[in-house]
């Protein structure tokens, strides 16, 4: 059955959320979203890949179930990467990373690396990134062309995580490909043979690379964060291979597509609303509060899980004690009984409930990291480009579980050049 091309024809929530995995309506996906809200906010489906889970648009429900002691992941919320013995190493490693473990695994890998990436220990990082911003626009410019998505959004994170990592330079450009090749195997809605292939090759790429630097690092500790990695311990011991190899995936991959994402979603939403635009212009020192408002109205995550160990009560609706929770993160973010007027930018919102990096116990781990890279390059592309518009329509990757662009190709000015991407 084919879904209505307008969401407000549609009665059946069913229907709707095959609109909203469809991947030719990315560019158009909040319509829908809030449709789904107006009609069922709570709405139990055996249309997604979990049957018989429950869909959540509202705030305040999602917020209700990210803040809830007694739901968390959990290991078989990475069932969905099961695809059978073709993509077994793949999927072994999901299972092992912080994203799908239940406490006390969690709490304990958690704690192990999320002192490095407090607000005050990543800030010793943004010369990096404002040094990496602007080898990138330099080169864009010398170019005369500037795509952000493969330009900057892509290679800016990426080459700041590999930094920290203590990755030799020499060695960056093989994660770019096994980036490319992991993200790709984990859109589950998009799977091919091909792609699983590449996935599986991905992995096993990035678990025999980190475990042999770590042992590296072990014999002739640096000033790096894989060095800490390697070492750290606790009453259990240190990280076995499967968990370090796990953690350091999850470091440079989650940083990696969803900064790029949040980077060009952010230029693209700014673009698309000229008054915002003029007011950040005008008014720079708004632009910490300006990135929160941009990761507000267009986010990267679009879909996380919990799985609930107690019986949770939304809006009415009983969600039974092992039922999956489907969380819109961004159908949350859009929600008008939490953001007055929530499809307009407003860069004087500075909205920090927002929830494009989740909240509670498995609120992303690179928040502050990714933050201060969304800033540099915002910042240095409204510095650069007194004048930035649009040289071709964006366009939109078919995931949805992670929403972001292929392509955003942009015509800018710098005051004495001009450029066509």
């Amino acid at each position: 059955m084919t879904a209505a091309s307008d969401p407000r024809d549609t009665t059946d929530p069913d229907e709707i959320l095959r609109a909203i995995l469809d991947p030719a309506r990315r560019g158009a996906l909040y319509p829908w979203l809030h449709r789904l809200r107006e009609l069922a906010p709570v709405h139990r489906s055996e249309s997604l890949l979990v049957p018989g889970s429950y869909v959540l648009s509202r705030y305040a429900d999602i917020r209700a179930v990210l803040r809830h002691p007694r739901a968390f992941s959990d290991e078989r919320n990475a069932d969905i990467f099961d695809v059978g013995e073709a993509g077994s190493t793949f999927t072994a490693m999901m299972r092992k990373q912080i994203l799908y473990l239940s406490p006390p695994d969690h709490d304990r890998i958690r704690a192990l690396v999320a002192r490095h990436f407090t607000p005050r220990s990543v800030e010793r990082w943004r010369p990096a990134a404002e040094r990496e911003v602007e080898s990138l626009l330099d080169a864009a410019v010398a170019r005369g062309k500037l795509d952000l998505v493969r330009d900057l959004g892509y290679p800016l994170p990426i080459a700041v995580i590999c930094e920290m990592l203590g990755i030799p330079k020499s060695d960056v450009p093989l994660f770019f490909q096994w980036a490319h090749d992991f993200a790709r195997r984990g859109d589950v809605a998009a799977l091919t043979p091909d792609v699983i292939r590449l996935g599986e090759e991905a992995t096993l790429g990035f678990r025999d690379y980190f475990l042999d630097l770590a042992r590296a690092r072990r014999k002739q500790p640096r000033e790096d964060l894989l060095t800490l990695i390697a070492t750290a311990r606790d009453d259990r011991g240190p990280l076995s291979d499967d968990e370090l190899a796990a953690t350091c995936v999850i470091l440079l991959q989650a940083g990696h597509e969803t900064t790029a994402d949040l980077i060009s979603l952010g230029i693209r939403g700014l673009l698309r609303s000229p008054p915002a635009l003029a007011r950040l212009r005008a008014e720079p020192a708004r632009l910490v509060d300006a990135v929160e408002e941009l990761l507000r109205w267009d986010t990267s995550v679009q879909i996380s899980q919990r799985r609930s160990h107690d019986e949770i009560e939304l809006g009415g609706v009983r969600v039974p004690a092992g039922a999956t929770c489907v969380l819109l993160n961004g159908a949350a973010n859009r929600d008008p009984a939490q953001y007055p007027d929530p499809d307009t930018i407003d860069v004087t919102r500075a909205p920090r409930d927002h929830l494009a990096f989740g909240l509670g116990r498995h609120r992303c781990l690179g928040a502050a990291l990714a933050r201060v890279e969304i800033q540099a390059a915002i910042a240095a592309i409204l510095r650069r480009f007194p004048k930035l518009e649009l040289a071709g329509e964006p366009v939109f990757r078919g995931s949805f579980f992670l929403r972001g662009l292929s392509s955003l190709p942009l015509a800018f000015e710098t005051g004495s050049q001009k450029g066509l991407g």
